[in-house]
């Protein structure tokens, strides 16, 4: 059994939150803190399961809290429906730019070695406007902060809101006709981050919209591809490797820049029961990319330290055979 994502809504101007409850810091040290406000409504609908519904949303944020390093603060009001007509939704406050300013913003952020092929010869963050100037350019709130398009502040970034209806697991293994409640908070947390596309959408009175993520979208070699149509993937070097396909927002009406169905995963716009549905790595260089400081694999630190030993005792004996 599959479920589809809501699609995600951007706002422009003020976002109305009715009853605002518990706030939670979910991450207690420098870098990216993302705090949730749980709403009454929240608590509520989901009832006896609110603090397990609670722990699975922070759990899912940490997901994020850990992996990247921004020094920002992200504020997402959680709330919750009856019913199942909503199963997953974000909604997200969003800041415009030219093409010219964003790409600055990403240059100056650039910090990866993913970073550095995007910006560089032979990357999708083109040094030309791939709308020719036609378009506006989009970043929701917290991706703005993380890229410095404006200053961190405390102010309501987005809200997520989930169908309490809907059959879900909060932690341990996902039991069978249930949903990892885990995967779809992470979901919804990545879209108020940066991750929903716009693909030349109108936002308010603004037509030919995008946002940064749709610069990653390619076809073919060469062939970037802004709109929601079949055939788009993810890509960091100008279409040259496809990393992973996005749905087709074409045929289907929702989000342009989930991924299309496949192997399990947060992102993917549905959303299978009964398994687990992780944030995985791919998810991770794709936030990267677009604006988000990734911290180095534990692998990759390790592999490092372990090389420098290694130069150092190869550099120890060839002293101590040399007499020195």
């Amino acid at each position: 059994m599959q479920r589809p994502y809501l699609k995600s809504v951007p706002v422009l101007g003020a976002l109305v939150i009715g009853f605002m409850g518990l706030t939670a810091r979910v991450a207690w040290s420098t870098g990216l803190v993302i705090t949730p406000t749980f709403t009454t409504n929240f608590n509520a609908d989901f009832g006896a399961n609110a603090p397990a519904a609670q722990a699975a949303w922070i759990s899912a944020a940490n997901v994020f809290s850990t992996n990247f390093t921004d020094n920002i603060h992200v504020n997402i009001t959680v709330d919750a429906v009856t019913g199942t007509s909503v199963f997953g939704q974000s909604f997200y406050f969003l800041n415009s730019t030219s093409y010219a300013s964003l790409r600055t913003k990403v240059v100056a952020d650039a910090k990866s070695p993913d970073d550095s092929t995007a910006i560089g010869v032979g990357g999708s963050m083109t040094v030309a406007d791939p709308t020719g100037g036609a378009g506006t350019w989009w970043v929701t709130r917290a991706e703005a902060k993380a890229i410095g398009l404006i200053g961190d502040d405390l102010n309501n970034d987005g809200k997520t809101t989930f169908g309490t209806g809907n059959p879900f697991t909060f932690s341990g293994s996902i039991a069978g006709g249930t949903y990892d409640f885990k995967g779809i908070a992470a979901h919804e947390i990545s879209e108020v981050l940066g991750r929903a596309g716009i693909s030349g959408g109108t936002i308010g009175s603004t037509t030919n919209s995008y946002s940064l993520i749709d610069n990653f979208s390619y076809t073919t070699a060469n062939a970037k591809s802004l709109g929601n149509g079949p055939g788009n993937n993810f890509s960091i070097n100008d279409g040259s490797t496809l990393i992973k396909l996005f749905n087709n927002a074409l045929s289907n009406g929702l989000d342009s820049r989930d991924w299309a169905s496949g192997t399990n995963d947060a992102f993917n716009q549905f959303e299978s029961s009964g398994v687990v549905n992780p944030v995985s790595a791919t998810d991770l260089r794709l936030l990267d990319v677009i604006g988000y400081d990734l911290t180095p694999e534990p692998s990759t630190v390790a592999a490092s330290v372990l090389c420098l030993a290694m130069g150092l005792a190869r550099r120890r004996r060839g002293s101590a055979a040399r007499g020195e």
